[in-house]
This record gives C-alpha cells, sequence and structure tokens, in this order.
C-alpha cells in the first residue's frame, strides 16, 4: 500500500516538472517575441505585400453574376444586393512602398492602388486607391486595412451602375 502511495506521487512531481519546463520554454519564447517587437519598433517599409485590385460594374435589378466572381458573390450580394456583377479586369502584383498595381477599365480610364505604408503599429497596410480617365484623376482615397481582408470602394455612374474598386492584400 505504501508503494501505491508513492506512485501517484513520483507521476505527480514527473507531471509537474514537464508543466515547469514547457511553462518556462513558452515564457521564453513570449519574452523572445517581445524583444524582437522592441528592437524593431518602426514600421518595415521595405516590406513587400501581394496587392491585388479589381474592378467590377455593379448593375441594378439583374442577378447576372460574372463567373470569375462567384466565389466573393456572396460578399457583393451583402454590399449591393439585387445587383448583377461584371468582371472588368483583375491584377496581382508584388510591391512595396511607392509600388502600385493598375487596372485598365476601358474608355479611358484605369484604377491604380499604391502601397504607401507596409505595415503600421497595429498591423495595418496603407493604400492609396484612384480612378482615373484619360490619365486626370477622378477620385482618389487614402486606406488603412488589416491583411486578408477584401475592402471595396464605391463610384456611382451616370447611368446609374455602380463602378466597385475590390482591393486585398496578403
Amino acid at each position: 500500500m505504501a508503494g501505491s502511495r508513492r506512485r501517484p506521487f513520483r507521476i505527480g512531481i514527473g507531471l509537474g516538472a514537464v508543466a515547469l519546463a514547457l511553462g518556462g520554454l513558452t515564457l521564453g519564447l513570449c519574452g523572445l517575441r517581445m524583444s524582437r517587437a522592441d528592437v524593431n519598433a518602426e514600421p518595415d517599409d521595405d516590406l513587400a505585400q501581394q496587392v491585388t485590385v479589381f474592378a467590377i460594374i455593379a448593375t441594378p435589378g439583374t442577378k447576372t453574376v460574372d463567373s470569375n466572381l462567384l466565389t466573393i458573390r456572396p460578399q457583393l450580394d451583402r454590399l449591393m444586393p439585387r445587383h448583377g456583377f461584371k468582371l472588368l479586369d483583375s491584377q496581382s502584383k508584388r510591391i512595396v512602398k511607392g509600388e502600385s498595381v493598375t487596372c485598365d477599365l476601358g474608355n479611358g480610364y484605369t484604377a491604380q492602388t499604391e502601397l504607401v505604408q507596409a505595415m503600421d503599429d497595429h498591423g495595418k497596410v496603407q493604400l492609396r486607391c484612384e480612378l482615373s480617365l484619360d490619365g486626370a484623376r477622378q477620385f482618389s482615397t487614402l486606406v488603412k486595412t488589416p491583411l486578408n481582408q477584401l475592402f471595396f470602394c464605391r463610384r456611382k455612374l451616370r447611368d446609374g451602375a455602380e463602378l466597385l474598386l475590390g482591393v486585398g492584400v496578403r
């Protein structure tokens, strides 16, 4: 009976030692991560980001959806219910601060997204989205967004349709 009491005690000491060792390792790794953050407190503007830009025409009163947009259809339907969607152009490129991705929308229109800041202290990427007609800027906005989150800029057109500029960064 004395032997049976000692066995759980030994197992308890063994498990406690393992838990203590793992806890120390975890704290050590957290400490390393925190110290790295303190050393690299400045945003990393040389960090390249994969930026995807696409332009969509949203037409009210129709249910037609371009087959290339089926993966994001639920987001489009929430954004603009009772609209049809046609993809005009899509471009994706790995860029650094100051570089941009441009889509040709036809009829002299272009959509350009420039990487302004690769990553700020809050983990967000800063982008400037612009719409131009024959080189003359028609619309410009500055956006801060987290990685892997799709966002849209909307612009009403004369015929009642809307231009959606979709941008994603990863």
